[in-house]
């Protein structure tokens, strides 16, 4: 085993890519730190579907999006909404978005995402085990099902996809659907069954269990935001006027990675896909494992506190204020999915999810920066992809063979 020179390392961001990153360079023996301005586990990665998800490997960009993009736009209850003030800046992105919308490119960044959702589990289950975490864990699989055949029909292609890059699912009939979750009510006709998938109770409590376990390690928490870099290793940080240093910088700010990587003179195609959730009370018979209504675009995922409802995705950056109207539109149309659907809001939630054009996440060196290291983009699967993005970093680091052929993931590749 190569031996690991200890470094003064700095990570930008407390999300669960840059605390899972922290503890792998940790575990090498490195001096870290992390910068992170607000409270661990209330930021983005608090707010996600809560699933680790290795079926997860299908790109957003996908054949048949563009056409589809104007009824979603002029649906109340669709899936996608812009904020047309941001339509300038979002132009080069959603153009770059559409080119991906083809055959052999959704092929592509599928077994991209694939390869990394391969390694997921292993380095999650090191981190969990490390923090004794197991508890906030639900290892019950994860189902999507189809309320109609033609709905069932039109996930053709994905499928196809996901035969193609190994994701390990089951069809499952109307009635095995009903054996996996009674809660929800007799109206599905076809699903798929992820069974090696895990359900996490509390993403914002698992965030901070890892937060907590680095702290007790030795490792160093400012609670400031990191404003301004300089030199060329060991670089300064500035926060809050006064100056830190190190050796090493790794971004993992999430979809604020952008502006923070183009300090050292690389732009990247990252955006926010903004995503809403509202907290309902468990139903009747609450649900076993997160189940994805394909038919709403929406997650519902039974949690410690209550039943989450995600949908959507609202493209408008990170400045605009939510807007959770069509959120709560879709807790009426939810509610004849599931038996004993109770409505009451306990709370709404929005977040920023750091997403690429292409569904590919960044995980690479910043050119000409080679102590420079980027790990953003995870969009809708980012709680997944932390703790594996987080593994790679600290091999790349070390030095060390990742055991994966990063091409895909490089910054300008």
């Amino acid at each position: 085993m190569t031996e690991v020179e200890p470094k003064n390392i700095a990570v930008i961001g407390g999300g669960i890519t840059g605390v899972s990153t922290a503890l792998f360079l940790q575990s090498d023996g490195h001096k870290v730190t992390i910068f992170e301005p607000d409270e661990f586990g209330t930021g983005t990665s608090s707010g996600n579907a809560g699933v680790i998800s290795l079926g997860s490997c299908i790109p957003t960009a996908m054949p048949g999006i563009p056409t589809r993009v104007p009824g979603m736009l002029m649906d109340p209850y669709g899936p996608l909404s812009i904020r047309w003030g941001y339509l300038p800046k979002l132009a080069p992105w959603l153009l770059s978005f559409l080119l991906n919308c083809t055959p052999s490119r959704a092929h592509r960044n599928a077994s991209a995402k694939a390869a990394l959702l391969d390694r997921a589990h292993a380095a999650y289950d090191l981190l969990i085990r490390l923090a004794d975490a197991e508890s906030l864990v639900s290892r019950r699989g994860m189902l999507k099902v189809y309320a109609s055949e033609a709905g069932f029909e039109r996930a053709k292609f994905e499928i196809e996809v996901m035969q193609h890059t190994g994701r390990r699912f089951d069809v499952v009939t109307s009635d095995e659907v009903r054996q996996l979750e009674p809660g929800l009510a007799p109206k599905f006709v076809r699903g798929l069954f992820f069974d090696d998938n895990s359900g996490i109770l509390d993403p914002g409590k698992l965030v901070a269990r890892f937060a907590e376990t680095f702290v007790a390690g030795g490792g160093t928490v400012i609670g400031t935001k990191a404003q301004d870099f300089s030199g060329n290793g060991p670089y300064r940080i500035r926060a809050d006027d006064m100056e830190h240093t190190a050796d090493v910088i790794v971004i993992a700010a999430g979809s604020w990675s952008s502006r923070l990587a183009r300090q050292f003179g690389t732009r990247i195609m990252l955006d926010a896909e903004r995503g809403y959730h509202v907290m309902l009370p468990h139903p009747e018979t609450p649900l076993n494992r997160p189940v994805a209504l394909t038919e709403h675009s929406v997650f519902l995922s039974p949690m410690d506190d209550g039943m989450r409802l995600t949908t959507g995705v609202e493209l408008g950056g990170n400045e605009a204020p939510p807007d959770y109207t069509r959120v709560r539109r879709m807790i009426s149309r939810v509610g004849e999915s599931v038996n004993g659907f109770r409505s009451e809001e306990q709370s709404v939630w929005l977040g920023f999810r750091p997403s690429t054009p292409n569904g590919v996440p960044y995980i690479d060196s910043v050119p000409g920066h080679p102590n420079v290291y980027l790990a953003a983009g995870g969009g809708h699967v980012g709680m997944t992809m932390g703790p594996i993005s987080g593994r790679i970093i600290s091999d790349l680091v070390a030095g060390r063979d990742p055991d994966i052929d990063l091409a895909p993931y490089r910054v300008g590749g």
